[in-house]
């Protein structure tokens, strides 16, 4: 028996052979017998029929005998009747087995007669199935087509031997069903389908079926803003896969990228190459793209690429312009992700809001220089511009010759991109937020902190919200710029120290003030416009040129003798780049009430301290969130009503009639950066602050241990958010501003450290201001820490200046243990005197992280003149610091241009 197809047999009788047995005799003699069988019998193997004999004799037949004369072996029964049993065994081809009966009369006379059984092999079915290709997430049926022409199919089988296990339907049938799985490259499924025939045969065919990606097409169109790139070679990277067109002679082209259909990280990049020179490329991400609006189901196996429906310019969302500032970004952000491209939306957000505008638009400056060659072309080894730009060194020599050569040239190119509409992406109001946030470049592992609110109402109205106040503006756009026009009534109010020179005080008035005992005056800024150019349009973050004009007018002092010292009003033109993030883009991060029950440090505006003993201003508390919009504080112990608007700002409001509007600007795993702004009762503002923020994370200083050993010592980090006080993961010395902390020892001893006997890299720490701490419980869950500074002067057993930690959070920081206390100081003249809150040390957030005072030394570079003369006397900041290449920088961030 072989798996294969044969034709159909049916059992049948062919044609009959009669023989007869033979002897003498006289009337009285006994005749033999005769018998008679057929001729032939069919029958296929494994199959079963009777086979009859007739025997006559002419006086009884006494038996019969069937034996098997040749052939395969029979199984036979019922051998002594004239009816034999005959079933055929399985054989590997048709086959002829003999029978031989022979019958025996009452005399002992025999005769026999011979039949042949045709035994047949069993004929497979006959089995196909197509086995197509099909779309992921599709509905596929397979189907097999299946006959016998000896017999009957009985059954169907049908099994997936690889690929992603799916769910079958039909498996016992003749259909198989199934989903198409989600795939993103041509996939094979392999399926077995095993037929069985009524003699228990099977034929199995394998098969497989190519699942083909659906693929979505997002054609990006632009324009190389640069006569340079005519004709320039334009490719594109998307999840994974490379693409490429040529530009035209005008530098336009459109790419045509395609992605599967379920792929979410449509976070692309351009690299346009100079025909004439390789090396000269411009740069551009492109953070989220659309796709085109027809798209065509995905081709045969053998050409799986989803073809565009071609369509017109105006059909297409995805229009880009590549040239010197989208370089300039597109460099600083690979820099800033440690010499990689971001993988993602997701990442590249977290990175672009480190990048420094001051940067950013000098960087599109030597990028605009180089691609016009000549002298400024890319000097002798460097290979590209994104070479130039990443490496600061390389970039520092490019820019000292290029000043070199024309000197003002930097600066004039700067002038030149931001007078250019197209290198600045014009404002217009689908892409002006309705809120900005003003924001720094900020340390990994850090969130900004400081900064405005710029609210621009539908009404051409608007204001910039500052700490101390608030600014109406009015508003419109022209030629792609913001024009804001203050209101008279805006202005802030600062004081100077008293100086010759110092808005235009001459010496004698400030001899004058100096003898009345004014050595501070009043001074009265009034903004009267702005002008708000964008630079880069980011994913969450913006970056614009603001050129303001404002006027400073000292506040006239009245002296004793009447006299009335005053000096004229001065004009100034201040011009800054900045980084305004938009709040339009923030649906992500913003809170959501589930987030919000618990405990969180936040800010908002009190008066700290008892008795009228301390000050007022934006201060740190913890707040007690309940889920029914309830709640209260620590430190003030108000009890509020909070809800979240439409935007996500949560608005908490006060018994009293006063309220708080906190608004998430940024997260950075759980760290948080809000702006908070406080008003009165009537609704007026009173303060604001853009500041850190958090969730209480269960941390007590009844468990964490922060004694440290003596090589070690806690150094605060709070201040050190912002980029330029490291290099990379590297906190700078930066001439010791940033060393500074506390050593806590676990004798209950410790000092205050930031004074040095030799600086970097030969630093030594100088323990000249001595301390003593302690834990103490104030609550059956919480305890806080008192470093007690000073000792009063009439009890030396008492503290008289205390600063108290209380631990909110604590985890792993950049440099080593983190930990984020609520702290504040306070002070008193004696052991007697009551407690106040000391000036500029009102409960606020701190971070401090653990570090060994030898982290100085392994971290600095030599430098000419190191060591200090190891005195007492020494000033409390050495002047030893690390020096990493820093980029040059010729204009400054803020400049201020005395127009009047």
């Amino acid at each position: 028996m072989k798996n294969k197809t044969i034709a159909k047999v049916s059992l049948s009788v062919l044609t009959c052979a009669v023989l007869a047995g033979c002897g003498g005799g006289s009337s009285e003699t006994d005749n033999a017998p005769t018998v008679s069988v057929s001729a032939s019998v069919a029958l296929k193997e494994g199959r079963s029929a009777n086979i009859v004999a007739t025997a006559t004799d002419d006086k009884q037949i006494a038996s019969y005998q069937w034996s098997q004369v040749s052939g395969p072996t029979l199984t036979l029964t019922n051998t002594t009747a004239a009816t034999v049993g005959v079933t055929a065994p399985a054989v590997s081809s048709d086959s002829d087995a003999v029978l031989r009966v022979t019958v025996t009369d009452s005399a002992g006379q025999t005769a026999s007669a011979n039949v042949t059984v045709n035994v047949a092999n069993n004929r497979l079915p006959a089995v196909t199935a197509s086995f197509d290709s099909a779309a992921e997430k599709s509905n596929v049926t397979l189907t097999a087509v299946a006959t016998d022409e000896d017999g009957d199919i009985v059954s169907y089988n049908w099994q997936q031997i690889s690929g992603e296990p799916l769910t079958l339907t039909g498996a016992d049938s003749a259909e198989l069903s199934f989903v198409a799985p989600n795939v993103t490259v041509d996939t094979d499924l392999i399926f077995s389908v095993t037929v069985t025939d009524d003699d228990a045969e099977t034929v199995t065919i394998v098969g497989a079926v190519t699942i083909t990606p659906v693929l979505t097409t997002y054609t990006i169109t632009g324009t190389v803003n640069e006569t340079a790139f005519a004709n320039a070679q334009v490719s594109g990277e998307l999840a994974g896969q490379s693409f490429s067109v040529t530009a035209d002679a005008e530098g336009a082209f459109s790419l045509p990228l395609t992605a599967d259909d379920d792929e979410t990280n449509l976070f692309a990049s351009i690299t346009v190459k100079q025909a004439a020179d390789t090396g000269v490329e411009f740069y551009k991400f492109v953070p989220s793209i659309t796709a085109d609006s027809a798209q065509v189901a995905p081709l045969e196996k053998n050409n799986p690429v989803v073809q565009a429906v071609a369509a017109s310019a105006d059909d297409i969302s995805n229009r880009v312009s590549i040239n010197a500032v989208s370089t300039a970004l597109y460099s600083l952000i690979i820099a800033a992700n440690g010499g990689t491209a971001p993988e993602n939306l997701d990442s590249f957000t977290l990175v672009e809001k480190a990048i420094s505008p001051d940067e950013l638009i000098e960087a599109a400056a030597v990028a605009q220089l180089v691609s016009q060659g000549g002298a400024f072309a890319l000097p002798e080894g460097v290979t590209s511009i994104l070479e130039l730009l990443t490496n600061t060194e390389t970039y520092n020599e490019y820019i000292a010759a290029a000043e070199a050569a024309s000197p003002g040239i930097v600066t004039t190119t700067i002038d030149d991109i931001i007078a250019d509409p197209e290198l600045t992406e014009p404002v217009d109001e689908t892409s002006l937020a309705s809120i900005y946030f003003e924001v720094y470049p900020a340390a990994n592992g850090f969130l900004s902190r400081g900064g405005n609110r710029f609210d621009f109402n539908s009404d051409g109205s608007g204001s910039e919200t500052f700490s101390a106040g608030v600014h109406q503006f009015n508003w419109s756009l022209t030629d792609g710029k913001v024009q804001i026009t203050y209101a008279e009534s805006s202005g802030s109010t600062s004081f100077y120290a008293v100086g010759s020179g110092v808005l235009g005080l001459t010496q004698e008035q400030v001899d004058r003030l100096f003898a009345a005992g004014y050595f501070q005056v009043e001074v009265r800024q009034t903004p009267q416009n702005a002008s708000m150019t964008r630079i880069i349009q980011g994913e969450k973050t913006d970056t614009y040129r603001i050129v303001s004009s404002v006027v400073r007018a000292m506040v006239p002092v009245t002296l004793p003798d009447s006299t009335v010292i005053s000096t004229a009003p001065i004009t100034l033109e201040v011009s800054k780049d900045a980084l305004l993030r938009n709040a339009d883009k923030l649906d992500d991060i913003k809170f959501t009430a589930a987030e919000l029950s618990g405990d969180w440090v936040f800010e908002h505006y009190y008066f700290a301290g008892e008795n009228g003993l301390g000050y007022a201003n934006m201060f740190a508390d913890v707040f007690a969130f309940n889920s029914d919009g309830t709640g209260s504080t620590v430190d003030t112990g108000k009890t509020f009503n909070w809800q979240l608007n439409d935007i996500g700002t949560v608005v908490v409001a006060f018994a009293d009639g006063s309220s708080t509007e906190i608004i998430k600007l940024d997260q950075l795993d759980t760290d948080i950066q809000v702006f908070s702004a406080s008003y009165d009762a009537q609704g007026n503002l009173v303060a604001a602050d853009a500041d850190y923020a958090l969730k209480l994370d269960g941390s007590d200083f009844k468990t964490y241990n922060l004694s440290n050993i003596e090589s070690r010592y806690w150094n605060t980090t709070i201040n050190a958010w912002f980029k330029e006080a490291w290099n990379n993961d590297v906190l700078l010395w930066s001439e010791g501003i940033n060393y500074f902390g506390w050593q806590l020892l676990a004798s209950g001893e410790g000092y205050q450290m930031g004074s040095t006997v030799t600086a970097p890299p030969v630093f030594e720490p100088l323990f000249n201001a001595r301390l003593a701490w302690e834990t103490e419980d104030i609550s059956d869950t919480v305890s806080v820490v008192n470093l007690n500074r000073s000792v009063c002067w009439d009890d030396q057993t008492q503290a008289c200046t205390v600063r108290t930690w209380r631990l909110v959070k604590s985890g792993q920081g950049i440099l080593g243990p983190r930990m984020y206390v609520l702290e504040v100081q306070r002070r008193r003249d004696s052991s007697t005197s009551p407690w106040a809150v000391q000036n500029g040390l009102g409960p606020r957030l701190n971070i401090y992280e653990e570090i060994a005072f030898e982290y100085w030394n392994d971290t600095a570079q030599t430098t000419n003149d190191a060591t200090l003369a190891t005195s007492q006397s020494l000033p409390a900041v050495a002047s030893g610091k690390k020096q990493p290449a820093v980029r040059t920088i010729l204009e400054p961030n803020i400049k201020v241009n005395l127009t009047q």
